[in-house]
């Protein structure tokens, strides 16, 4: 996890004027009778011994003020066992208990599908808000951009902001529809216009305040918008809670398009922290951030979600086998190691896929890689946890050539890190980031391209002869068969790379029991130490 606290120039120069943490409205609006406490998380990603502390702040709260809300930001249904087995059902579940208000979209509230979505945003009891999710043939937002709550004689516009990478970060084929067409957008082109109208529009139908909870991250990658950019490009916005870049910001200040200081904040991820955003009676936002391990649990909830735990994972200990020495998928930094180069984890689950769906290769993104493989006992939460997205197996079948195309597109960002970034099976090559990636995206950022005659990172492709053990060369015209998730060969995820190979067999199991039966059945139980190091398969110069 990457942690930050950003000090920005803005807040420097907002300091001059106002104390920190604090942002009064030049034009005076409506003051409260009593204050309003506005209880908020982002990225909780199934942590959910959070909830009990969460419950506690909610009563402490009402024991001084009768105006209390508790938001999420988003990415609370995924994340831990807990979460994908019920495919979000259970934190659904918690959150309720606990008596959400208001949440917006995380990127991995659609790990599940859009069907999916709506049927947990349809039994969750707060209400799901979300300015720049479209249907655009419909020519409507899914669901509502804002909701005005009034506390007493002050009214508070909620906004809901999700990020415009969603659109590349989960399966694209979601947002498609039958035909192959673009059914949803997020607006990435019109963003900052879209939010502005529906901030326009909060404040003509009488909001005093307006708070955005958005899951934007403050943490820039050159192509989405950040949380910072949003408040830097927009007017009207007192409060911006953040999420999606699990970065901790108590309370900075950060100048609008008008000059005006808007406090942003964000907790964190996990329940690291629990955010308390306050209105004064002075009518000014204040926002601290309090520890949720510090905070004594409330009983009747942490009952409730140890009940569930119990349920979950009593089936997920069993043993499945041993493994000798720690697969990581980060470095001791946090550094997304799957996601860069090749790694001992990311041979273990290519090998995995490769011979036990019987292809020539195998390819897994390093973004679907999620957690290490401790040196020890394996249960199947373990290597649930590594796989927790319900994926599952699927072959195909590509030239040389496409294969050569793939590669392109997986190493597209080095040095930088990707999710696309493929860790292989039954091929090896070399790679020069110095060389300008050839691959071009579409103008959505779903698909994938590289240009006919450009430059290549890529060289020295030799493919593995199963028979012999030996490698030899790539031959671009014949065809390879390729093993791998449904994310990325049949539902067009990382860049669509996989959109030009055939596909020969669909829904062969879930990922997770290919790991399964990986060590029960071919490594007789114990990862031993061919997994001790990465072998060279991907040579990064």
């Amino acid at each position: 996890m990457r942690t930050t606290v950003k000090l920005h120039i803005a807040l420097l120069l907002a300091a001059i004027t106002l104390l920190p943490g604090c942002h009064q409205k030049a034009e005076g609006p409506q003051r409260p009778l009593s204050p309003v406490v506005i209880l908020f998380d982002n990225d909780v990603h199934c942590g959910v011994d959070g909830y009990a502390a969460m419950e506690t702040l909610q009563q402490a709260s009402k024991g001084r003020t009768p105006y209390v809300a508790i938001v999420s930001c988003g990415d609370f249904a995924q994340g831990d066992v807990i979460g994908s087995v019920s495919r979000g059902e259970h934190i659904v579940d918690i959150m309720n208990l606990v008596g959400y208000d208001f949440i917006t979209l995380g990127n991995h509230e659609f790990d599940y599908g859009i069907q999916r979505m709506a049927e947990l945003t349809e039994k969750l009891q707060a209400r799901t808000l979300c300015a720049n999710f479209k249907d655009i043939q419909a020519g409507e937002l899914v669901y509502k951009p804002f909701e005005i709550e009034r506390y007493g004689n002050v009214d508070i516009a909620f906004l809901g902001i999700a990020t415009p990478a969603t659109a590349t970060s989960v399966s694209p084929k979601i947002f498609l529809d039958e035909q192959g067409n673009i059914k949803y957008s997020f607006l990435r082109q019109t963003f900052f216009e879209s939010i502005q109208q529906q901030v326009d529009a909060a404040r003509m139908q009488g909001a005093d305040y307006v708070v955005a909870l958005s899951h934007l991250g403050d943490l820039s990658d050159g192509e989405n918008p950040t949380s910072v950019e949003l408040i830097g490009k927009t007017t009207g916005i007192d409060v911006v809670l953040d999420g999606h870049a699990h970065s901790v910001i108590p309370d900075s200040l950060i100048l609008n398009a008008q000059g005006t200081p808007v406090l942003l904040a964000s907790t964190g991820t996990k329940f690291e922290h629990i955010g308390v955003l306050e209105l004064s009676v002075e009518g000014k936002f204040a926002s601290t951030l309090v520890a949720a391990e510090g905070v004594q649990k409330d009983a009747g909830v942490q009952n409730f979600v140890e009940s569930i735990k119990g349920q979950v994972l009593a089936e997920g200990e069993r043993v499945i086998g041993e493994n000798m020495q720690l697969l990581a998928a980060n470095d001791p930094q946090g550094n997304r190691l799957v996601r860069m180069q090749e790694t001992a984890i990311g041979n273990f689950c290519a090998d995995a896929f490769q011979v036990m769906l019987g292809t020539e290769i195998a390819m897994i993104n390093g973004g679907g890689i999620r957690a290490d493989i401790p040196a020890g006992t394996v249960t199947f939460n373990t290597l649930y946890s590594v796989f927790p997205f319900n994926n599952t197996a699927c072959t195909v079948s590509a030239t040389g050539q496409q294969l050569l195309d793939i590669l392109e597109v997986s190493v597209m960002s080095l040095p930088g890190e990707d999710g696309s970034f493929m860790q292989v099976s039954g091929l090896k090559f070399v790679v020069d980031p110095s060389v300008a990636t050839p691959v071009v995206l579409d103008a959505n950022n779903l698909f994938s391209h590289v240009t006919e005659g450009a430059p290549r990172r890529v060289s020295d492709v030799q493919i593995l002869d199963a028979a012999t053990g030996e490698y030899t060369s790539l031959l671009p015209d014949k065809t390879y068969t390729i093993g791998g998730i449904s994310y990325n060969l049949t539902e067009y995820g990382s860049w669509g790379m996989f959109r030009y190979t055939t596909l020969l067999q669909n829904n062969l199991g879930q990922d997770v029991d290919i790991l399964t039966g990986y060590l029960q059945q071919e490594l007789g139980g114990v990862i031993d130490s061919r997994y001790a190091a990465p072998e060279g398969r991907i040579t990064i110069k």
